[in-house]
C-alpha cells in the first residue's frame, strides 16, 4: 500500500517537475509563435499532458491538474477565476480521457508497449484536440462566441508539441531498452 501511495505521489512530482520545466522551454524557444497569453503555435507542454498521463494514468492527471491550477493562478492572465479552473480541468481531463481512449482501443502494456508510431499519431492529435475543444466550450457557454483562430492555434500548438515530446518520449525509451536489440521504432 506504501509503495502504490509513494509511486502516485511520485507520478504527481514528475509530472509538476517535467509540465514546468517544459513552459519554461516552450516560453523561451517559441514565445515569437504566441497567438495570445497563454496560447502558443507550439506548446510542448501539451506532450508532458499525454506522456505524464499515458506512464502515470491518473496520477499524472493530478499532476496536470496541480500544475495547471498554480500557472492559471500565478502565471497565465485569465478573465475571470472560473476559466483558470475550466482551464486547468481541461489541460489535464482531455490527456486523460486521450489515455483511457488509448488504453482501451490499443491494450496498452507498460513502458507504452502496443503504442506504435501510427496509434501515437492517433493518440496525439485526439489529445490535442481534446484540450483545446472542452477549454473552448466553457467559453462559448460563457459568451455565446468561439474565437477560432484562438482554438485553431491551440490544437495545432497542441499538436506539434504532442508529437514532438511523444516521439522523442518514445524514441528514447526504444533506444534504452535492453530487451529492444534493434533499437528501432514500430
Amino acid at each position: 500500500m506504501k509503495d502504490d501511495a509513494r509511486q502516485h505521489l511520485g507520478g504527481v512530482a514528475i509530472t509538476i517537475i517535467a509540465f514546468l520545466g517544459l513552459n519554461w522551454i516552450n516560453e523561451l524557444l517559441f514565445i515569437q509563435f504566441e497567438q495570445s497569453n497563454g496560447i502558443n503555435w507550439v506548446f510542448l507542454p501539451a506532450g508532458i499532458r499525454l506522456l505524464a498521463t499515458l506512464l502515470f494514468g491518473f496520477a499524472g492527471f493530478v499532476g496536470l491538474l496541480l500544475t495547471g491550477i498554480y500557472l492559471n493562478f500565478h502565471h497565465f492572465v485569465f478573465q475571470d477565476e472560473a476559466r483558470a479552473v475550466y482551464g486547468a480541468l481541461a489541460g489535464a481531463g482531455g490527456p486523460y480521457l486521450a489515455y483511457l481512449f488509448a488504453k482501451h482501443w490499443f491494450d496498452l502494456g507498460p513502458r507504452l508497449g502496443n503504442l506504435t508510431a501510427q496509434r501515437l499519431l492517433f493518440t496525439g492529435v485526439l489529445c490535442g484536440i481534446m484540450s483545446p475543444a472542452f477549454h473552448h466550450a466553457l467559453i462559448w457557454v460563457q459568451t455565446g462566441m468561439v474565437d477560432w483562430t484562438a482554438m485553431t492555434a491551440m490544437i495545432t500548438g497542441d499538436v506539434v508539441g504532442i508529437l514532438i515530446v511523444l516521439y522523442l518520449a518514445k524514441g528514447m525509451i526504444k533506444l534504452t531498452d535492453p530487451r529492444d536489440v534493434d533499437g528501432r521504432l514500430d
